[in-house]
């Protein structure tokens, strides 16, 4: 049977009939669930990107790891949207869309392949959708 992985950290989880099955494991399910409620220091200590956003995609944070991967800066980011001010490549089903998706539903998390088109060159990353209140959060890890 085709492994299922761990759409997070790699790790075969187990398997299934499906071909190109994903979950994620126990160990990144546990990180990854507290992210919507650290703070600023501990959201920038994190090997990660993580953007946290309103419902109505207003940046209202973004973490040290992010803005070395996206070459921005914080203060270059809060506050806007981040659908057409930050980030306009991610105006497509495939991310806003998914993004929007999610805020209407129920489910606690998503995760998703994205490739972001960077002027040094695209960069394929995995995204995470946490839930945060009334917002979300985006955990953004380079694949």
């Amino acid at each position: 049977m085709p492994a299922v992985i761990c759409a997070w950290c790699g790790a075969r989880i187990g398997e299934s009939p499906v071909e190109h099955s994903h979950g994620i494991c126990p160990a990144c399910d546990r990180q990854l669930r507290g992210v919507p409620d650290l703070s600023e220091s501990e959201l920038d200590a994190l090997p990660f990107g993580v953007i946290v956003l309103s419902k109505e995609g207003t940046v209202l944070a973004y973490n040290r790891a992010e803005s070395e991967l996206a070459g921005r800066r914080p203060e270059e980011v809060l506050g806007r949207n981040f659908f057409t001010d930050v980030a306009p490549c991610t105006a497509v089903q495939g991310f806003q869309g998914e993004f929007r998706a999610f805020c209407a539903g129920e489910g606690a998390s998503k995760t998703f392949r994205f490739t972001f088109r960077f002027p040094t060159g695209p960069v394929r990353v995995q995204i995470l959708f946490l839930r945060k209140g009334a917002g979300a959060s985006v955990a953004v890890r380079k694949l």
